[in-house]
């Protein structure tokens, strides 16, 4: 995103410390570049991420820093800020007030609604400092982007005005991930029908019913389960695995970005799960990469989630209720002896990434909503001088 605004804007990122590359130079800010854009980065702990007092400790330090780097650039036409760490956008609400410039809230994750669904959060104190920090944001911003439908819904239910909510979804850069239909890593996996889950193994994934539909499909010499990722549910779903005696499944770790065309490419069906009631909290990435693989896929949620939608208009897919692994492992023993109209799905698929989510698409037209909210008064929608944005990497 950064990159392709760069190309016309002069863009600058507040990132906190990398949990995967090791960066260079000390103190607590630090300059770098990426091309064009202008990268502040600030110093902050990396503590394991599966205890809640070490992520919080982790937040507050970015928190903290990324909002002292914030005030030391000059003044930006708008600030946008994200809903990853929960707590950004009361950030970029206050950076508004400092600058008198545009907020731009973009929605990745609905806080405190997907803590709620996925049980990470229990406490009622912080719920609710995370909503009346959200409804600050939203009050705040000049726009809200939001990822679907779904999530649009739940902002107009939350009282955000129509007005000020614009959808742009995520997307996949089609030039790198394609259709692959032969490669080392699908030849290992011989003639199997081969079903793939690809990415975070967390809370939000619900991927117990894929254990279960396994197990209901153990006696299907045709059928392999692939889990690739890993997450914090990894080791419990494994011993799961092993106790459930499920020789059909296998774990493999995440696959190196440059080859994960080979990887989506490998599956015959892939699986999209979430939990019940994060329909509109969420809208799982990872479906974009699949589409632009060419690969029909399982959405395993709510009937009213996006991806369930997609699904469904643009016939690249099945819906299943979260938790029905007797639905699941039927719609995939009939998908295992349909695989010339498994294929017509994916060739679906891919036209569709190409035509809605392709990177330049999509990114064009986040491009699009900064020109508007600069061009308003009230609400304010024009082309920014700069770009200052705040999220962690």
């Amino acid at each position: 995103m950064c990159e392709d605004l760069s190309s016309e804007h002069e863009v600058t990122f507040i990132a906190g410390p990398s949990y995967h590359v090791r960066t260079r130079g000390r103190g607590f800010i630090r300059r770098e570049t990426h091309g064009a854009i202008s990268i502040i980065r600030t110093w902050g702990t990396r503590l394991p991420k599966r205890r809640l007092p070490l992520r919080f400790l982790n937040l507050g330090t970015y928190y903290m820093l990324a909002g002292l780097a914030a005030l030391r650039v000059k003044r930006p036409d708008i600030v946008i800020a994200e809903t990853d760490p929960p707590l950004l956008g009361a950030l970029g609400a206050m950076l508004k007030r400092r600058w008198n410039c545009r907020l731009v809230y973009n929605v990745r994750d609905l806080y405190p609604d997907i803590a709620i669904a996925n049980g990470a959060l229990k406490n009622r104190v912080l719920l609710g400092l995370l909503e009346r920090a959200n409804r600050i944001s939203y009050r705040d911003a000049d726009c809200v982007i939001v990822l679907g439908e779904d999530m649009r819904q739940r902002l107009l239910a939350k009282g955000v005005p129509p007005e000020k909510i614009a959808l742009v979804p995520d997307w996949v850069d089609c030039r790198k991930i394609r259709p692959i239909q032969s490669s080392p890593f699908r030849s290992q996996l011989g003639e199997s029908f081969v079903v793939m889950y690809s990415g975070n193994l967390g809370l939000s994934q619900q991927l117990e019913t894929v254990l279960d539909a396994a197990a209901h499909l153990r006696d299907d010499s045709r059928i392999k389960f692939l889990l690739v990722g890993d997450g914090a549910r990894k080791a419990w779903l494994v011993e799961r695995a092993r106790k459930l005696g499920l020789t059909n499944i296998e774990f493999l770790p995440y696959r190196p970005k440059e080859e994960l065309a080979e990887s989506l490419s490998a599956a015959d069906l892939h699986l999209v799960p979430l939990l019940p009631g994060a329909a509109g909290c969420i809208v799982p990435s990872k479906i974009y990469g699949i589409l632009a693989a060419g690969r029909p896929f399982v959405a395993i949620m709510e009937e009213s989630a996006e991806i369930a939608r997609l699904a469904r208009q643009n016939s690249i897919g099945f819906v299943v209720n979260p938790g029905d692994a007797e639905g699941l492992s039927r719609v995939i023993r009939e998908s295992a002896g349909k695989r010339a109209e498994l294929l017509a799905m994916g060739a679906r698929a891919r036209r569709l990434a190409e035509e809605c989510f392709d990177r330049q698409v999509a990114t064009r037209r986040f491009a699009d909503v900064l020109n508007s909210v600069m061009s308003d008064d009230l609400p304010p929608r024009a082309e920014p001088r700069l770009s200052a944005s705040t999220g962690s990497a």
